[in-house]
């Protein structure tokens, strides 16, 4: 059985209708996929349950670790039900936000709670911010807008009100159904939506049961959680720059900014961080990519990411497994030009800041000998991450004998999971990687590696450094 190519970036791909087909799960697994989603705003729990089933046990067939990520929908806004299913807006009139059923005239809204939220001079942006509407005046069960972009809005359109502050709507009641029902698979990761501060994420954790062993992603797509990003990251597992909603509550020029920002941060805070949305969008319909998606997929790694993420190319596309073959192509063509340079600039610039030493010593030492990998047994994410947020060129095989963290760690870039078959301690941890690493044909008889290990038992971070030969 060929083995997929190993890339340092991870590919998340979205479950849904298009991975359903016969063999589809096992063809994008083959093709690079890391992390399979599942959209909790989309289909019913059946659906979930069946196609998270089919993952594992493909997963388990071909040998390859697969994380899970279930993202929760949030407080999505949206309007109800149109009377002709469709409405023109026209520029300059105005318009009532309802809640109250029966008034043909207004536009009606399915959440009063945020009508209570709006406030005059509030900007307020219809389907996917291509319609934007300007509170005039407030009451307890209608909003009074005048229209400053005209345009066409639909039964369940996405409202979008950057300004205002929704308090603690996450986790929502459907949210916390959402999250029980993945919890009980179980999950490697929970995408929280529309974050706004890191209560809403420990709101989240406090719907934990005991013992649980799921890591929150935040996902960065509201213009409030820009204000309080660094305590969002450090209350996070990880974070997703989620550039849909995002484009719609951020002015559109600052998005390439905005991204590099959210990015850099998470880095530096060693946190996984997934671009997300419209990664290869013409994929849905076309078979192959625009030169500016190729591009922007490129970009993202060189920003920082650590896995750049498909939506609707897979889930509903035409194409899922051929967009999956060319994420994998762009990723490692980048990295094959750039992972040596991005290696040495961030160890460079993070020299006078290197909070966990040995990770740094590591990476430094891997470098100047040419190390083919740093290998290090973990016992939970952070771990990996104080290491794998030096971007070293090596591949991070990471040893651990946790199952949930062994699916969990494919999230993050650079490191290769190993659950080993047998044996604890430094020899068995060689063993694994010379197997892993002489089997990809990314190392040879003899060459070295770097090996970190806790020299003493109950010590979660290791704190010995050892040269090697594989």
């Amino acid at each position: 059985m060929s083995l997929p190519a190993w890339h340092r970036a991870k590919i998340v791909c979205t479950l849904g209708p298009a991975t359903d087909a016969a063999s589809v799960v096992e063809r994008l697994i083959r093709a690079g996929m890391d992390v399979a989603r599942v959209n909790m705003s989309h289909g019913g729990h059946a659906d979930h349950a069946r196609r998270i089933a089919q993952v594992r046990k493909t997963a388990h067939e071909l040998k390859q670790p697969v994380a899970i990520l279930t993202d929760l929908p949030g407080p999505k806004f949206r309007l109800g039900l149109l009377a002709a299913g469709a409405r023109v807006l026209v520029e300059g009139a105005a318009v009532t936000l309802t809640a109250a059923p029966h008034d043909p005239a207004a536009l009606p809204v399915r959440h009063p709670e945020l009508l209570a939220a709006l406030h005059p001079g509030e900007s307020v942006y219809l389907a996917d911010g291509s319609v934007e509407l300007r509170v005039t005046g407030s009451g307890s069960d209608r909003v009074d807008c005048e229209i400053v972009i005209g345009g066409v809005v639909r039964s369940g359109s996405g409202i979008n009100v950057p300004e205002a502050d929704f308090g603690a709507l996450v986790p929502t009641e459907d949210d916390r159904r959402h999250l029980a029902f993945a919890l009980t698979q179980p999950v490697e990761w929970i995408g929280v939506s529309f974050v706004q501060s890191a209560d809403d994420l420990a709101r989240v954790r406090d719907c934990f049961p005991a013992g649980t062993h799921a890591l929150l992603m935040a996902k960065i797509e509201k213009r409030r959680a820009l204000a309080a990003l660094d305590s969002i990251i450090d209350a996070a597992d990880g974070v997703m720059v989620a550039r849909g909603d995002l484009g719609v509550e951020t002015n559109l020029a600052e998005i390439p900014l905005v991204q590099k920002r959210i990015i850099a941060a998470a880095n530096a805070r060693g946190r996984p961080v997934v671009t997300a949305t419209q990664m290869l969008e013409s994929m849905i319909e076309h078979e192959h990519p625009t030169r500016a998606e190729v591009t922007d997929v490129a970009n993202a790694v060189l920003d920082g990411s650590d896995a750049v993420m498909l939506s609707g190319e897979t889930a509903v596309g035409r194409h899922p497994v051929a967009a999956v073959e060319i994420l994998s192509r762009v990723l490692r063509a980048t990295e094959a030009e750039h992972a040596v340079r991005i290696a040495a600039e961030r160890l460079q610039a993070s020299a006078a800041e290197a909070g966990d030493a040995v990770s740094f010593v590591a990476c430094q030492l891997a470098a100047r000998v040419g190390a083919r990998a740093i290998i290090a047994a973990v016992h939970d994410l952070a771990a990996a991450a104080a290491i794998a947020r030096f971007r070293p060129a090596a591949p991070l095989l990471m040893v651990t004998g946790s199952e949930p963290l062994f699916r969990a760690l494919t999230l993050v870039r650079g490191v290769a999971p190993i659950y080993p078959a047998s044996g604890i301690g430094p020899q068995s941890y060689v063993d694994a990687a010379r197997k892993w690493l002489f089997a990809r044909r990314l190392a040879a008889e003899g060459e070295g590696a770097v090996l970190l290990f806790a020299s003493a038992p109950g010590m979660t971070k290791p704190d010995t450094l050892q040269l090697v030969r594989l």
